[in-house]
């Protein structure tokens, strides 16, 4: 490395503890405010469950209940939304009707189905270590929280051979745990999961994990100084009770949740999301549906954007802002 170069970079190598605590303080700092800024341009903080739910006048105010045939209403309106953003990408309509197929179509429509509905229950808390971000509040910002986390890092064989075959991992990631704990609560649980092909792969993938099961028991139990019966007793021990608690939470979570209506078309669209995410498993896929939900409030009248004035107004706010910092920058120089 040039003399030059030595004296301009500040290496992570010589970076002490304090200095790092400091720099990641500030990241953080900066990715709240520019999430915050983001939130509020855009007003994803706006309730999507007038669209989609009846507004019902209880004793102790108003509650919410869903609307099957005010969802759909909603949810064509963004597929029509996504199809208009196809176009614009593809104008050649061979092209076009090559990437919006009735499978892409379907596809939107289920996930946005489900998004719907898990956005507007709030469901149990405990979750697997990387889950999203909590959501139930059935807000916009609920939406763009479970189409962040549409790509999951699976092939779909990946994700077959772990979740749907041999010793399965019932921790389903992202979305699909969300789905299967609503199904877990209306009494079918795993239901829009793939069975394996043949009994053949069912028992080979059962050997498999058997084998890789047994194995890890003898390494952890040799290594924990534990005679193998005293780990695989501690092991059942855990995994009963393990289960005892998934229960009492999947039956307190069906007290909670009452009347699940429309069951059927939820149940239906997990089988179709299911079926089909892989083949749509893309950050593309999400920025249709983002900028769907952008245009949604944009041409309801819920976002900054929607008004002449107050887009101007932001807009001008926001090149001040850069501006300042801008002339801040060069100062610190």
């Amino acid at each position: 490395m040039s003399e030059f170069r030595k004296q301009i970079l500040r290496s992570s190598a010589t970076t002490d503890d304090m200095e790092q605590e400091e720099d990641y303080y500030r990241l953080s700092g900066a990715d709240k405010l520019l999430s915050k800024l983001i939130h509020e341009y855009y007003s994803y903080g706006t309730s999507f469950l007038p669209y989609t739910h009846d507004r019902i006048e209880t004793d102790l105010g108003f509650e919410y209940n869903f609307n099957a045939d005010a969802a759909k209403t909603f949810i064509d309106e963004l597929v029509f939304t996504i199809d208009e953003l196809y176009w614009r990408d593809y104008p050649l309509p061979d092209e076009f009707f090559d990437h919006f197929t009735e499978d892409t179509k379907e596809f939107y429509r289920s996930f946005l189905y489900l998004a719907v509905r898990i956005a507007s229950i709030k469901l149990p808390p405990s979750v697997p270590e990387g889950h999203h971000d909590p959501v139930g509040n059935g807000t916009f910002d609920d939406l763009l929280t479970l189409t962040n986390v549409l790509v999951i890092p699976y092939s779909e064989a990946g994700f077959h051979r772990r979740f749907e075959i041999g010793l399965r991992d019932n921790e389903l990631p992202q979305i699909f745990y969300d789905i299967n704990k609503l199904c877990q609560a209306l009494g079918k649980e795993n239901c829009f999961l793939h069975s394996s092909e043949s009994e053949e792969e069912q028992a080979n993938a059962l050997k498999e994990d058997s084998e890789n099961e047994i194995y890890e028991m003898i390494r952890y139990a040799d290594e924990n100084g534990m005679s193998l019966d005293q780990y695989k007793a501690n092991t059942q021990y855990l995994r009963e009770t393990a289960d005892y608690y998934r229960k009492q939470e999947i039956e307190n979570f069906k007290q909670e949740l009452g009347t699940f209506e429309d069951e059927d078309t939820f149940i239906n669209c997990s089988k179709t999301y299911r079926d089909l995410l892989f083949h749509h498993n893309n950050r593309a896929t999400q920025v249709y549906i983002e900028n769907a939900l952008k245009l949604f409030l944009l041409r309801n009248g819920h976002s900054v954007l929607s008004d002449n004035k107050t887009y101007q107004d932001s807009r001008n706010t926001i090149i001040q802002a850069t501006n300042k910092i801008k002339v801040n920058e060069k100062k610190s120089k």
